[in-house]
């Protein structure tokens, strides 16, 4: 079984999203969404880009080569954290973070702490766990003043 149909088709649904309305974000036809979640249709990487971002997942997720995503849930997620999720910019550690609810509700991570975290650059790949301790750390500095 190919597994970007049911992750397209559960992450449409934990977002509360209906075919036509995913179909609306993304600019293409319902039915073509229908075709997709059944597995009956292909994708071109552009739409699959589209679908990830109206989504707030990553493409890597809905083609199953991220396992650690699946355990994210698909709540809908606004604010900066909802943009991070949604922007092709963010880095792939980040974003991560972002998606991986459980892990950032427990973190109880604020809007300025999402910023801070964006803000920040760094030289090479960093992991979701690297930002979680990047965050830990940013806290632990801000106490100290």
């Amino acid at each position: 079984m190919d597994i970007l149909p049911a992750r397209i088709k559960a992450a449409r649904k934990a977002r509360k999203l209906t075919q036509r309305e995913l179909a609306i974000l993304t600019g293409m036809d319902q039915g073509h969404i229908s075709r997709l979640e059944s597995g009956g249709k292909g994708v071109s990487m552009e739409h699959l880009h589209e679908i990830a971002k109206a989504l707030g997942v990553t493409v890597s997720h809905l083609i199953g080569e991220d396992v650690r995503e699946d355990r994210a849930t698909y709540k809908t997620t606004g604010g900066i954290r909802g943009d991070l999720l949604s922007s092709h910019d963010t880095p792939a550690g980040l974003r991560q973070l972002a998606s991986d609810s459980i892990l950032a509700d427990a973190l109880k991570i604020t809007d300025a702490e999402w910023k801070a975290l964006n803000s920040i650059q760094l030289t090479g790949e960093v992991t979701k766990d690297g930002y979680a301790q990047l965050l830990i750390t940013i806290r632990a500095v801000s106490e100290a003043r």
